[in-house]
């Protein structure tokens, strides 16, 4: 098998067709898809039934006997694969039907890089399930040599949906389980990591943004998750550490740990809580950020801003001003 794709499921079902059906349709012949259902309480393990009833030898199902989330589920599948690269779905995107043939076609011709990124684009609904952009914007890829430009990587998206993971490179080091932004410390990890990623703009990945659903809707409401972002940078840095990366590349990490902490954030300034419970989780958060990495003033304004936002981070500047906590 050439690609694993592992798809976590969670009551996906107003969107799972859409997902399934732009990955049975790959040009990618041998595509093995890993279906696996988080315990879902709507028809989501239904469809998911039925599609492998269809594609036989296409779709692998499976099902949690307990809520895992996606962390756990995602390293279910790892283990499940048998592709020598391994891709992540989200059940509620879809992807351009030729995706995972260019980028393996791709990295066979560029001598097995240990990850392959295409390009993400934001989708209201399922307009470019059928019009996926073919031939206007496919491309042959950059080779990134990560030692000579770890700056690059910090344009990345942590996003694990639009890469390709070469499989022995992620065996071994899964994701961190029962905490939110997961992502962040698996991607990044794994490109200072890596030595070569191949690189594509193209316009593959189709990534549904819904306002008042999933994990973006829960960035406008309380969240008591919003520590596990510490959890998540400290497994970023064990795993780098472990792998002696850690010294090599710290100012990019540092960075990264900061802009993410940061963020978090600018999220609870639109909670509608209390004011003075705001101001202590925000004063709390700050000071964790220095204790744990240091001044984050250290880096340009416009590097902070491409990843906390720029107008969010005028907020936190403004903040910080009148609290005087830096």
């Amino acid at each position: 098998m050439k690609v694993s794709i592992i798809v976590p499921v969670f009551n996906s079902e107003k969107y799972l067709n859409d997902c399934l059906y732009s990955l049975v349709n790959q040009t990618l012949e041998e595509i093995e898809i890993i279906a696996i259902d988080d315990v879902s309480s709507d028809k989501s393990l239904e469809i998911l039934k039925e599609y492998e009833k269809k594609y036989p030898n296409k779709i692998r199902v499976y099902s949690n006997t307990e809520n895992l989330g996606q962390g756990a589920t995602r390293n279910k599948g790892i283990e499940l694969a048998t592709g020598e690269y391994i891709g992540f779905l989200d059940s509620d995107d879809y992807v351009n039907y030729n995706m995972y043939f260019k980028m393996y076609e791709m990295a066979k011709k560029n001598n097995d890089p240990e990850i392959i990124i295409t390009g993400l684009v934001f989708a209201k609904n399922n307009d470019y399930l059928t019009n996926n952009f073919n031939g206007i914007s496919q491309t042959k890829g950059s080779v990134l040599n990560v030692a000579d430009s770890p700056s690059t990587i910090l344009d990345e998206s942590p996003s694990v949906c639009n890469k390709l993971f070469r499989s022995d490179t992620i065996k071994n080091a899964p994701f961190i389980e029962e905490r939110m932004w997961e992502d962040v410390a698996f991607t990044y990890a794994k490109m200072f990591k890596a030595k070569r990623i191949l690189r594509f703009n193209d316009s593959d990945y189709f990534y549904r943004r819904r306002a008042n659903e999933g994990v973006s809707s829960q960035n406008n409401q309380f969240n008591a998750h919003l520590f596990d972002i510490f959890e998540v940078n400290d497994f970023l840095e064990k795993e780098l550490r472990e792998a002696n990366k850690y010294e090599q590349y710290e100012y990019y990490i540092r960075y990264i740990q900061s802009s993410y902490s940061l963020y978090r954030i600018t999220e609870i300034f639109s909670w509608d809580i209390d004011e003075k419970v705001k101001q202590d989780l925000v004063d709390k958060m700050c000071k964790l950020i220095v204790e744990k990495y240091g001044d984050w003033r250290v880096y340009p304004e416009e590097l902070l801003s491409s990843k906390v936002g720029i107008i969010e981070l005028e907020k936190l500047n403004e903040y910080f001003k009148k609290s005087k906590q830096l």
